[in-house]
């Protein structure tokens, strides 16, 4: 049997998207949308570590000259000169920066998997926002910029690689990163974490956020729009949950929603007492050790999503540009 290029994307798309599930079978498909108008969107991702990298040290000026019509945005487009490449030489010649790089080549030696979900996921951003610009991607080598993995400003969207190396990259751990933000650095968040960034430049509102309640419904929104964007990654993914940390809130949310209650949290407007609810870090103060962080954003993303399926005529634009968080909050009728 001669299987065709098509039949085998095919294919690999199922087996990738069944890898993702099966850690956590749990997700969200999130709106409902006529997938007879979204538009085919094919990403490719310009690899300027790796052209970097196969440049000739001996003959560099030559080498980066031959790469700088597809990497502009790194190298200019004014003529090069010797001088002007010694910090980059001394960038590539870097041992450090070489092993760290040897480290993103050895896991990435191809992005078809990548582009496959931001294809899908740009597409998806279309049908939602098709007055938005669809970036050109770029990845390179940050030398562990885990700060901001991601760069997107308007055209254009670079990934650091080697800031989604996995948990048994051990230079991680020698910066101090803790472990529950190691979790949230593999490649299954990359696209998640390019969608956010996304989110944060283009989408988010820049209103101020007094109460519990405001903070809650604005990070539930972030999550009910990658519910939009990515309607086949687990949930755990996307709030970068463990499975146990999944089974926890579903398990304890009523009594989290009663504390809350008993305690007037909603309407607090103490930033030390939200912050508690939304910070990240091992678990949530104030409740059990197995519990995950984050548990006022868990929350708020069950309100909001609860809110849009009682409001199916609301438009996942309309729900964004909503500044009355408390009437999300009211006509959503969540409660665990």
């Amino acid at each position: 049997m001669i299987m065709t290029k098509n039949y085998i994307s095919y294919l690999y798309i199922f087996f990738v998207l069944f890898l993702i599930q099966a850690c956590d079978t749990r997700l969200h498909k999130g709106p409902n949308i006529d997938k007879s108008q979204l538009i085919n969107i094919d990403v490719k991702i310009h690899r300027y570590e790796i052209a970097l990298a196969n440049a000739d040290t001996s003959n560099f000026l030559e080498d980066i000259i031959q790469i700088q019509q597809e990497f502009p945005l790194f190298l200019g487009t004014s003529k090069l000169t010797n001088e002007q490449l010694v910090p980059l030489y001394k960038y590539v010649t870097d041992t450090q920066l070489i092993a760290i790089s040897n480290s993103v080549s050895e896991m990435y030696t191809q992005l078809d998997e990548l582009e496959l979900q931001l294809s899908s996921a740009f597409s998806r951003y279309h049908y939602f926002f098709p007055n938005k610009q669809i970036p050109r991607v770029y990845s390179y080598v940050s030398n562990l910029f885990f700060e901001e993995p991601i760069i997107f400003d308007d055209s254009v969207l670079i990934i650091a690689l080697d800031v989604y190396l996995g948990e048994g990259f051990s230079a991680y751990r020698s910066l101090g990163i803790p472990n529950y933000k190691i979790r949230c650095m593999t490649d299954n968040n990359i696209a998640i974490d390019v969608m956010k960034a996304i989110y944060i430049k283009e989408l988010a509102l820049r209103n101020k956020q007094k109460t519990l309640v405001d903070r809650m419904i604005a990070a539930g929104k972030l999550l009910y729009y990658l519910d939009a964007m990515l309607p086949d990654v687990a949930d755990s993914l996307k709030i970068c949950y463990t499975s146990e940390q999944i089974d926890w809130i579903e398990n304890n949310k009523s009594n989290v929603w009663a504390f809350l209650v008993e305690n007037k949290m909603f309407y607090s407007a103490d930033y030390k007492t939200q912050t508690k609810l939304m910070q990240d870090g091992p678990f949530t103060t104030g409740f059990s050790n197995n519990s995950p962080s984050r548990i006022g954003i868990w929350l708020g993303w069950q309100i909001v999503r609860k809110y849009m399926d009682t409001n199916p005529d609301i438009t996942l634009e309309n729900l964004i540009q909503n500044t009355d968080a408390q009437a999300i909050f009211n006509q959503s009728g969540y409660k665990p």
